[in-house]
């Protein structure tokens, strides 16, 4: 029984009703056809799920073949009649993933476990964390994601409080100036209203947004800060004809010095409202997930097509990274994030450490990396995904300054044996195996402990895959 798992390819359950599966099936194929400019080999993986699980005998010949267990030898009615002794392996391929490939004996990958979790996801949308995983990879119980134990960074909220007194305390000083001031003339009037325009530079952007023509009295009270402050300046000189009484000139340095203040406090303080309003406090403490594996984060012509082999793929290394997330509630998983063009299956965020992620699939053996980066199986050099991922490091490095960018790549085993790698120093990219790339992943991310740094993730979801600044 070859090809990939029917059940994996419609999306559903293995329980699912002949109704649930024709409803996938019918969902699925209007995507997929090729007429409709749908992926020709992805399209014969869905026409094959179908034929198997809408007949009963079928369906029910092809579930016995799953209880059977992996390490069965099992026939293969499609392999041609005249195979090589010694099988190719690439990388990437556009050959459906064969069931030896997709039980490997290092993380089982079974038709019960269904990827039923990924009906949870929307694009581009957080998934939150799945309730029923109680464990952590250590085998101590796994802690609640709202348990308080999450450090977000910048806080929620943080500026609030000090932005509105400073900004409560410069309306006061300067409707207090307004309302003892004479006006005597059409100019005393309208330096009244450019004294009254410094507030709304004082505003909180999200807040000065609403105000009408706000352009103008922006422009009106920045020239008067810096009228008033040139005044200050002229009457402190000793040789200036007038010195103004020391009232004026301490209600003069009050309203400079409180503009400053308030406009840094409240700028402050918008930031983070555009946080908050983000990745608010559900999203920190609650959604682990972001993104599909297999899809790009965001839809748009930017990313490359992928091939149906390379979907099986990202979604096994994703079943694999689940029990990081787990075991660190602070971490965040993004698939298919994207910088621009740039993009990486999988992105694991910690406080201020990123690791980019990407799997092939190969033989048993060791593998490592030579002095110039390339991989080598066995002392024989590989074609494999550590350029474009070694690429994709340094740019994400320029992109998120203050975190430490990794990448990591995970090698599954295409049969039934141990994969093993041996460190390389001084590499961007580090190989790991499957069988041991949750808790290697783990002991480097948890270094940083349960932060949370909502600038990094906001700048991943929101600014980096449309280039923004």
């Amino acid at each position: 029984m070859g090809g990939a798992d029917h059940y994996e390819v419609l999306n559903v359950e293995r329980t699912a009703s002949t109704a649930e599966i024709k409803s996938a099936y019918r969902k699925l194929v209007r995507q997929v056809h090729p007429d409709q400019g749908g992926n020709a080999a992805l399209f014969r993986l869905v026409q094959d799920a179908w034929n198997t699980l809408s007949d009963p005998g079928k369906r029910a010949a092809y579930d016995r073949g799953l209880d059977r267990p992996a390490e069965a030898p099992r026939a293969n009615p499609r392999r041609e009649p005249d195979p090589e002794p010694e099988p190719t392996w690439t990388w990437s391929t556009d050959q459906p993933w064969s069931d030896e490939q997709s039980r490997s004996t290092d993380q089982p990958w079974s038709s019960e476990q269904d990827w039923s979790s990924e009906q949870a996801w929307s694009d581009g949308q957080p998934r939150a964390a799945d309730d029923s995983r109680t464990t952590s990879t250590t085998g101590d119980p796994a802690r609640p994601a709202d348990a308080g134990l999450v450090q977000a960074r910048p806080g929620f909220g943080r500026w609030r409080l000090p932005a509105l007194i400073a900004l409560v305390a410069f309306a006061v000083l300067v409707i207090g100036i307004l309302v003892s001031a004479s006006y005597q003339g059409f100019w005393d009037i309208a330096f009244g209203i450019c004294t009254a325009a410094m507030i709304v530079v004082a505003l909180p952007p999200h807040w000065g947004r609403r105000v009408p023509f706000r352009g103008l009295f922006m422009t009106l009270g920045v020239l008067t800060a810096a009228f008033y402050l040139l005044a200050l300046v002229l009457t402190a000189l000793p040789f200036a004809a007038d010195n103004g009484s020391s009232v004026g000139r301490i209600l003069i340095g009050a309203t400079v010095v409180g503009l400053v203040v308030t406009r840094i406090l409240t700028g402050r303080w918008s930031k983070a409202h555009s946080l908050d309003r983000a990745i608010d406090r559900t999203a920190a403490y609650e959604f682990n997930l972001w993104g599909r594996p297999g899809e790009p984060l965001v839809d748009d012509a930017l990313a490359a097509p992928i091939t149906p082999y390379d979907v099986l793929l990202q979604r096994r290394t994703a079943n694999l990274l689940d029990p990081v997330i787990t075991a660190l509630p602070a971490a965040k998983l993004v698939h298919g994030a994207q910088l621009g063009a740039v993009a990486v299956d999988h992105m694991l965020l910690n406080g201020h450490r990123v690791a980019l992620i990407v799997s092939l699939v190969g033989p048993p053996g060791v593998y490592s990396l030579d002095a110039y980066g390339s991989l080598v199986f066995n002392g024989q050099p590989l074609d494999s995904p550590v350029a474009a991922l070694e690429a994709a490091v340094t740019s994400w490095r320029g992109r998120l300054r203050t975190a430490e960018v990794r990448g990591f790549l995970i090698v599954h085993p295409s049969t039934d044996g141990r994969i093993s790698t041996r460190p390389a120093t001084d590499t961007a990219v580090t190989c790991l195996p499957s069988q041991s790339a949750a808790d290697d992943l783990l002991t480097w991310l948890q270094s940083e402990g349960n932060l949370l740094d909502r600038r990094l993730l906001y700048d991943v979801l929101h600014r980096a895959p449309y280039g923004l600044i």
